[in-house]
């Protein structure tokens, strides 16, 4: 029988979800950073637990999703996270000025079923005022064959987070999106009918990201 691996609504933490292009020809130059250093100092702020990052393989999203899941969204206002974000790295200042239509939102984890990470993931994601109902959405497709774990997310309620200097590096506002789906899966063919399945229960019509993604980095704190 397979385990469900249901959480309680409200009680699964934070994540920060970012989605981005890269400026032709700095791809590899961003991805060394985020290994060697970006990723690294993020988990070394209390309170950051995980992070993942994910190349796009089909679909209409960003190049990179990147993915900081932690143990409450106030973590991501915290003083050591903007210590840390009002301190840029002289790598942190080069491999920004990289990055292209930039996406990042401070999300709660509204629902989560399954207990197994993927190897790749299907995101959907809306900008839009689609509402998302997080139980049905994870029953809807946690039974889906090839399907490992589905994640809800929905943006936090409130006002945009100050001006960073990070920020500043990026040129411009960041977008937001209001929910989205993380499918993980065992393989790409079974994201793909995971996408489709998504974007199908959620009836989304104006999806800000629509993409399989590959897993290309994973970190964890320590329990």
């Amino acid at each position: 029988m397979k385990a469900s691996g249901r959480h309680p609504i409200g009680k699964l933490g934070g994540m920060l979800a970012i989605w981005h292009d890269v400026a032709p020809g700095q791809g590899a130059a961003v991805r060394e950073w985020y290994a060697r250093e970006h990723h690294f100092e993020r988990l070394a702020i209390p309170g950051f637990l995980e992070a993942r990052r994910f190349e796009r393989v089909s679909g209409t999203g960003a190049e990179l999703l990147g993915t900081y899941r932690v143990e409450s969204p106030d973590v991501l206002r915290s003083e050591a996270y903007r210590a840390r974000v009002d301190a840029p790295t002289p790598w942190t200042r080069d491999a920004m000025q990289h990055f292209r239509r930039m996406s990042r939102t401070v999300c709660h984890i509204a629902a989560q079923e399954g207990r197994a990470q993927g190897g790749h993931v299907a995101a959907l994601a809306s900008a839009g005022d689609e509402r998302i109902d997080p139980a049905a959405a994870c029953a809807a497709l946690a039974g889906l064959p090839g399907v490992l774990r589905v994640t809800v997310l929905e943006a936090e309620q409130q006002a945009r987070e100050a001006t960073s200097a990070e920020h500043a590096l990026r040129g411009g506002p960041d977008a937001q999106v209001r929910w989205a789906l993380l499918v993980d899966t065992e393989g790409p063919a079974f994201a793909e009918d995971a996408l489709q399945a998504a974007q199908e229960h959620t009836a989304c019509r104006q999806a800000a990201q629509f993409a399989v993604y590959r897993l290309c980095f994973a970190a964890r704190n320590p329990l």
